[in-house]
C-alpha cells in the first residue's frame, strides 16, 4: 500500500468527520421539547427503559458472554448466521429464510443497519457483555424499514471486571472495565487466510471504547470501534487480482435515551486500499430521533405511540454523497380479553404503511401482517460502476406465523423485490444498404453496467422446532426458499451439564443443502462444526473457559473460494468485581 495515499485519504476521512443533522428535524422540534419537560419530571429510572410489547411473536434475550465466545454472532441463536472469511469479513444474521438485509437491527435504540446496503455487519462486532433481544416475524409497525423477517435489539452494559483470551493463530483479546461506565476492548490475531488458494496471515484487530452514564431519567451510550482487517482476493487500479487487500474502519454509535424518547446517530466509514495506487471509501450515517410512550389504560389494555423521524446519508465509492429524510408515527394497541390481543398500524412518507395483528393463548401465538424494505441510498444512486435506478420502490413482505410454544410454521410473501443484476454485454447487429440496394451486416458489442431493479415476488416458508429436553437442547429448521446460501435445513444438538463450579457444553451444528449462488449456480456444500467448551468458577468470582471450535477441523467451503475457519482453541479467564 502507498503511504502517501493512505495519508491522503486519512486527511480526507478526517476533514469530513462531522455531525451534520438534517432541517427535517425542526418538524419534530416541538415533539422533541415536549418529551424533554415531561422527562424532567421524575417518573422512572433509565434501567426500567421498557420496549414496545408486541404480543403473538417468539422473543428470545441472550447475554453476549466473553466466556462463551469473543464475537457477538456467538451470542445468536445457531444456525441462523453466515460469514464470508475469518475475523474482520462480514458476518451476517438470517432469519426465516430471507436475507440479513430483512431483519432490522438497533443498537441502544437506534437504527444500525447501513443506509448505503441496507446490512448490519456483525463481523467487528466483539462480545463485551451486551444484551441481545431476538424478535421473530415482521414488525414495520414499530420498528420501520427492514423488519421483514425479524428484528434484532442490542443494548450496551458494563460489568466492572477484566477478561483475557488466548487462543490459537496468536489470537488476543482483552477487556477491561474499571467502572460501571467505561469499558475498553482490544483484540488482535494473525489468522490464516481462508481463501483455498492463499496460505499467507491475514492481520485482524479491533479496538473498542464503551461509555454509559445515567443521569436522573436519562441513559447516555458511546459505543467507538477502530478496526483494521487484511484480506484476499481484491483488484488493483488495473484490475489485476491483487492479495494485498486492506480494510481501515470506524464506526460508532452515540445514543441519548429515556422513557418518552431516543435520541442519536449511528456512523460508518470503511477505506479500501487494493493496491499501491488504489483507494477507496464507503461512508454512512443515520440520525434519528423517536419521541413516543407506552401506557396502561386499564389492567386489560395497553397502548404504544410515538413518531419518529430519520437523515440518513451515504457517500458512495466516486465520492457522491446522497441522504434522504424518512418520517413517520405508529400506534399498537394490546389488550387482554381471555385471549391477548394485538393491533398496530404505521403510516410515514413515501408510502411506508404497515398494519399488523398478533394474538397469544397461552403457548399458543399468531401474527400476521405487512412490512417493508426501503431501497437503499446505493441501489437507488448507485456509484459510478453501479448504474443508478431512482424508480426502484421499496421491497414489501407479507408475512404469517402460527406456532405452540417452541414450534413455529411460517411463511412470507415478498413483492417488488430489490435484486442485483449483475453487468454484461450484448451483441447488436446493424444492416446497411448500398446504393444497389445490397445488404452488409456489422457487429458491435454494447456494454452495460449492474443495477439494482424491483424483480418480482416469490416466497419463503418454513417449519422451527427448538426445545430443552434436561440438559439437552434440539434445534430443528426446515426453510423453504430460493434466497442464496440460506441451508434448507438445519440441525443443531446441545448438552450442556454442571457439576459444582464446573460446566461442560458440546454442541454441534448443521447447515445441509444451501441455495446456490446468485450469479454463478455454484453448488455449496453442506457446513457441520463441532465445538466444546469448559467453565470453571471459582469462590473469587473468578472465571475459566476452555473452547474448541471446528473440533474436527474441517474445511468446507462456505462460499466459492473461501473456506471456514480452521480448528480454534481458547483460552479465557474473567474476574468481576
Amino acid at each position: 500500500m502507498n503511504s502517501i495515499n493512505k495519508e491522503r485519504v486519512e486527511k480526507e476521512s478526517n476533514k469530513n468527520f462531522h455531525i451534520n443533522f438534517s432541517p427535517m428535524y425542526a418538524m419534530f422540534a416541538w415533539s422533541l421539547i415536549f418529551a424533554i419537560a415531561v422527562c424532567l419530571s421524575p417518573k422512572a429510572n433509565a434501567e426500567e427503559i421498557e420496549e414496545v410489547v408486541v404480543v403473538g411473536q417468539q422473543n428470545t434475550t441472550v447475554k453476549a458472554d466473553p466466556l462463551k465466545g469473543n464475537s457477538l454472532i456467538r451470542a445468536l441463536l445457531p444456525g441462523h448466521t453466515w460469514t464470508a472469511g475469518g475475523y474482520g469479513a462480514f458476518q451476517g444474521y438470517n432469519e426465516r429464510g430471507a436475507q440479513n438485509v430483512h431483519t432490522a437491527v438497533y443498537k441502544n435504540g437506534i437504527p444500525a443497519n447501513l443506509p448505503g446496503s441496507a446490512w448490519f455487519d456483525f463481523g467487528n462486532e466483539l462480545a463485551t457483555g451486551q444484551e441481545v433481544k431476538i424478535i421473530t416475524g415482521g414488525n414495520s409497525v414499530v420498528y420501520g424499514s427492514g423488519s421483514i423477517a425479524g428484528t434484532i435489539l442490542i443494548k450496551d452494559n458494563i460489568e466492572q471486571g477484566v477478561t483475557a483470551i488466548l487462543g490459537s493463530q496468536d489470537h488476543k483479546m482483552v477487556s477491561v472495565a474499571p467502572a460501571k461506565w467505561f469499558q475498553y476492548t482490544a483484540m488482535e490475531i494473525n489468522q490464516d487466510s481462508v481463501r483455498n488458494d492463499n496460505t499467507e496471515k491475514d492481520l485482524y484487530t479491533n479496538r473498542n471504547a464503551k461509555l454509559n452514564f445515567d443521569v436522573q431519567d436519562f441513559r447516555i451510550t458511546m459505543d467507538y470501534t477502530d478496526y483494521s482487517y487484511d484480506y484476499d482476493n481484491c483488484y488493483d487500479s488495473s484490475f489485476n487480482q491483487s492479495n494485498e487487500c486492506e480494510q481501515d474502519g470506524q464506526k460508532y454509535n452515540i445514543a441519548l435515551n429515556n422513557e418518552y424518547f431516543t435520541l442519536g446517530r449511528t456512523h460508518d466509514k470503511a477505506d479500501y486500499y487494493t493496491g499501491e495506487w488504489m483507494s477507496y471509501a464507503n461512508e454512512s450515517s443515520t440520525d434519528y430521533l423517536r419521541v413516543g410512550d407506552q401506557t396502561n389504560l386499564s389492567n386489560k389494555l395497553q397502548i404504544a405511540y410515538g413518531v419518529d423521524a430519520s437523515h440518513e446519508k451515504y457517500q458512495s465509492l466516486n465520492n457522491e454523497e446522497h441522504s434522504r429524510d424518512n418520517y413517520g408515527a405508529y400506534l399498537n394497541i394490546n389488550a387482554d380479553f381471555a385471549m391477548k390481543y394485538n393491533f398496530g398500524f404505521r403510516v410515514g412518507n413515501e408510502d411506508q404503511n404497515a398494519l399488523r395483528f398478533g394474538l397469544e393463548s397461552g403457548p399458543f401465538f399468531f401474527n400476521v401482517g405487512n412490512s417493508y424494505r426501503r431501497p437503499t441510498l446505493y441501489e437507488l444512486h448507485g456509484d459510478g460502476w453501479v448504474d443508478a435506478n431512482l424508480d426502484l420502490l421499496p421491497e414489501e413482505g407479507v408475512g404469517y406465523e402460527i406456532g405452540f410454544g417452541v414450534l413455529s410454521i411460517f411463511k412470507y410473501e415478498f413483492e417488488q423485490a430489490i435484486e442485483y443484476t449483475p453487468g454484461g454485454s450484448n451483441d447488436v447487429i446493424s444492416v446497411t444498404y448500398d446504393a444497389e440496394g445490397n445488404a452488409s451486416t456489422t457487429t458491435t458489442t454494447e456494454y452495460y453496467n449492474p443495477k439494482y431493479y424491483n424483480t418480482g415476488a416469490y416466497d419463503t416458508q418454513g417449519i422451527r422446532y427448538s426445545q430443552w429436553f434436561g440438559n439437552f437442547m434440539i434445534t430443528l429448521k426446515y426453510t423453504d426458499t430460493e434466497q442464496a446460501r440460506v441451508p434448507k435445513y438445519i440441525g443443531v444438538v446441545k448438552w450442556n451439564q454442571s457439576f459444582g463450579s464446573h460446566e461442560f457444553d458440546i454442541t454441534y451444528r448443521g447447515n445441509f443443502e444451501r441455495i446456490p449462488g446468485l450469479y454463478d449456480g455454484t453448488e455449496l456444500e453442506d457446513l457441520q462444526n463441532l465445538s466444546f467448551r469448559y467453565i470453571k468458577t471459582f469462590a473469587n468470582k473468578v472465571d475459566l473457559a476452555l473452547t474448541i471450535d471446528n473440533i474436527l477441523d474441517e474445511e468446507v467451503e462456505v462460499l466459492p473460494g473461501y473456506n471456514n475457519r480452521g480448528r480454534q482453541i481458547m483460552l479465557t479467564i474473567q474476574r468481576k468485581w
